[in-house]
């Protein structure tokens, strides 16, 4: 019976030790992780956008480059490289052997950093001045030189001047150029942010320095593909002192003295008064005739002892109202421990906060400029095959279909709206008048799915129309952390990050009143209780503003990468842990020693109440098992009198004939196949 109080004990004093490590790991002054993983998620968008503004510029210039013939006119070359998307600083036409300029447009291009050899399209980080540019190069077919240098731009940001926040790109040589903000110069602030520039050859680059009382200078670094660009951003980022490595000594120390009390309780509530009633059963079933002592312990026990004392039943306090000790004890202890650790409310940094509603912005631009290049791609599909006749679009539209996921279908409308060629899945827009004016549009109000989509008109009256896939739309939206939302004016959904009822309202009082800001054009980001809410209205483009849209972002404050919340969760785990054990050790009482010892019991109150036909089996190889036995026997002496056990008269000696419960001699069989096997 004592095995599972043993156990418990063992258990709880591990988790003692666990605890006081566990615990102990957060120590020391830090930079909290969330306001790492916010300058990450800043750089490493940042650098996406770059990137991709390098790689259409490469997709225009290889264009351009493939469509001259041997001999063409320069300056018709350059003004075809320079009609599409991106914006063009300058370019050059070269000759191949001497590498002068055939032809040239916009500010000079340094010819001087054009590589020896170009194969291929080549990409030259550059830093002129305050600004960094990419020279791309790509070889004309008759053995000429194209060269277009491009700006790169970073978006407009949210920047915290009092924290000294800054975005620049820069080289892995050290050298940079500041983009936006004010970056520290010189001294080991410009020597951390040459190193963090330069690890960025291997990827992402974290590196810190020391910085006023209670801060310290955080640089992040990110590279733009395999450019050989970086950018960075260097924040005053908050110092955090989680607190001494001892401090999961004192609720080690708590949870020892737990383990001793339900240790304590399981052996004064169970174990001993059985034991016990044991000692006090043998005598009577070996016929002594001393007076009985008094048997204490809970109701159960007392029972079995009236029975046996032939005594009126007594009332008492069950075993399994005993034992709700154990879990009161521990649960306490976990109570305490997450008090300690778990209380109050969870102090978010700053910069934390403000990178959010960068976040968000970034989500919402990417959101505008996917629905305003598809309606740039079907301008221009409408627009190019004007002469063609609408049952003829169907190649086409299954052009741009497959070329771009972002469509679900493409169709081509007669003036009243009825749909004359597809392509991709079954339009889900109803046939009617489109208006006037190209743009954006979301077709319904209701229903199971938004229907967004863009269209063009072509001069015969004929309209040119993309639906945009919701899933990928909502996929652009992940780029903000947390659940991310776009409403409409009267706050009806219309884009989730996560599982959702097209235009249901949107609940939660702290994000309807950010998205109303939002959509009155205040943007912004703030701690609302439990949870980090950030709104941005989608303003840009124009084609995508005419929606009157807002985006909304919703974190819970627990789900930060903060000292606090580590913390919390590290005694969340240990008190559920501790709790766990609690109730597996009473439920291991309950089924494995109460219920058997409620069935004697019931079986004691039996034969008290004269039934002493009743076989009372022991079924147990433990303490109650040998309660039974003992308690079969005063039920045989009751009924044969002391002359007769089990049937079978009892060995009469020279005196009374008691029942002695001896132990059991060695098992000498085996012994002597033990002798045997070694002979």
């Amino acid at each position: 019976m004592r095995a599972p109080s043993v156990a418990l004990l063992g258990a709880l004093l591990v988790l003692a030790v666990v605890s006081a490590v566990y615990l102990g790991m957060f120590h020391g002054r830090v930079i909290p992780q969330a306001v790492v993983d916010s300058q990450n998620r800043l750089v490493t968008s940042l650098a996406r956008a770059l990137n991709a503004t390098v790689t259409t510029g490469v997709e225009e210039m290889e264009t351009a480059a493939e469509r001259v013939q041997p001999g063409g006119d320069p300056a018709a070359l350059l003004a075809t490289a320079a009609g599409g998307g991106t914006a063009w600083a300058g370019a050059v036409v070269l000759d191949g052997g001497t590498r002068q300029p055939v032809a040239a447009r916009g500010e000079p291009v340094p010819v001087a950093n054009v590589p020896a050899d170009v194969p291929s399209t080549t990409v030259t980080p550059l830093l002129q001045g305050a600004e960094p540019r990419a020279l791309i190069v790509a070889p004309l077919p008759d053995g000429r030189l194209l060269a277009g240098m491009t700006s790169l731009r970073v978006r407009p940001l949210r920047l915290a001047p009092d924290a000294q926040q800054s975005v620049l790109v820069g080289l892995p040589s050290g050298e940079s150029a500041v983009v936006q903000g004010a970056p520290p110069t010189g001294g080991p602030a410009g020597e951390v942010i040459r190193r963090t520039l330069a690890e960025t050859v291997d990827g992402r680059a974290v590196r810190s320095s020391g910085g006023p009382a209670g801060s310290a200078l955080l640089v992040v670094a990110a590279p733009v593909g395999s450019l050989g660009l970086a950018v960075a951003s260097t924040v005053s980022a908050p110092v955090i002192d989680v607190g001494s490595p001892w401090k999961g000594l004192v609720p080690a120390g708590g949870l020892v003295v737990a383990a001793l009390l339900a240790f304590w309780v399981a052996r004064a509530a169970v174990v001993r008064p059985v034991r016990r009633l044991l000692a006090r059963a043998k005598a009577d079933a070996c016929g002594d005739r001393a007076p009985p002592g008094k048997i204490k312990g809970s109701a159960e026990v007392r029972r079995i002892a009236a029975a046996l004392d032939d005594r009126a039943r007594p009332r008492g306090v069950p075993a399994v109202v005993l034992l709700l000790g154990i879990p009161a004890i521990v649960f306490g202890w976990s109570g305490a421990v997450g008090y300690a650790f778990a209380g109050g409310p969870v102090p978010v940094p700053a910069q934390v906060v403000l990178d959010s509603e960068n976040q968000v912005r970034a989500a919402t631009v990417a959101l505008g400029e996917s629905l305003d290049g598809g309606l740039r791609q079907v301008t221009i599909a409408a627009a190019q095959n004007a002469q063609t006749a609408p049952q003829r679009l169907g190649p086409a539209l299954e052009g741009l279909v497959g070329s771009d996921s972002r469509y679900r279908g493409a169709y081509v409308t007669d003036p009243e709206g009825r749909v004359v060629t597809t392509a991709g899945r079954e339009p889900l827009r109803q046939e009617e008048a489109l208006p006037r004016e190209s743009g954006v549009r979301l077709a319904n109000t209701g229903g199971r799915l938004p229907v967004i989509y863009a269209y063009a008109h072509r001069p015969d009256g004929h309209s040119v129309v993309v639906e945009f896939d919701v899933p990928q739309l909502a996929d652009l939206l992940r780029r903000a952390d947390g659940r991310v939302r776009v409403v409409d004016a009267e706050l009806r959904t219309i884009l989730d990050t996560e599982g959702f009822r097209a235009f249901q309202p949107l609940a939660g009082g702290e994000a309807r009143a950010t998205a109303t800001a939002a959509l009155q054009g205040r943007a912004g980001a703030r701690v609302a209780g439990a949870a980090l809410v950030a709104g941005t209205p989608l303003a840009e483009p124009s084609s995508a503003a005419g929606l009157r849209w807002s985006v909304v972002a919703e974190q819970a404050v627990g789900d930060l990468a903060l000292p606090v919340n580590s913390l919390r969760r590290a005694s969340l785990v240990l008190g559920g842990a501790a709790a766990v054990l609690a109730v597996i050790a009473l439920g291991w009482h309950y089924f494995v020693l109460l219920v058997p010892l409620r069935r004697l019991a019931a079986a004691a109150d039996r034969m008290a109440d004269g039934d002493t036909e009743t076989v009372i089996s022991p079924h147990r190889p433990d303490e109650i098992g040998a309660v039974a036995s003992c308690l079969e026997i005063c039920r045989q002496v009751r009924v044969h009198g002391p002359t007769r056990l089990g049937g079978a008269e009892r060995l009469r000696g020279t005196g009374a004939a008691p029942t002695v419960v001896v132990r059991r001699p060695p098992n000498r069989r085996k012994t002597g196949a033990r002798r045997a096997g070694r002979r």
